[in-house]
């Protein structure tokens, strides 16, 4: 599986970036999925601990 497309230049021959493989793109969205989820749990873990700490503080 090739991860970038190049492609040679008109002026000079040399290769070029012309783009990523699109069979990647499930593996970015996942990944952006999971780092969603995984920091919505942090958030919700720390604001119920937050709330703990303050009811035993008042």
């Amino acid at each position: 599986m090739q991860f970038f497309r190049y492609s040679k230049s008109i002026y000079g021959g040399q290769e070029q970036l012309v783009g990523a493989s699109w069979d990647l793109l499930p593996w970015f969205v996942a990944a952006g999925a999971a780092f969603i989820a995984l920091h919505a749990l942090a958030m919700a873990l720390a604001k119920a601990r937050a709330r703990k700490t303050q009811r035993q503080d008042g």
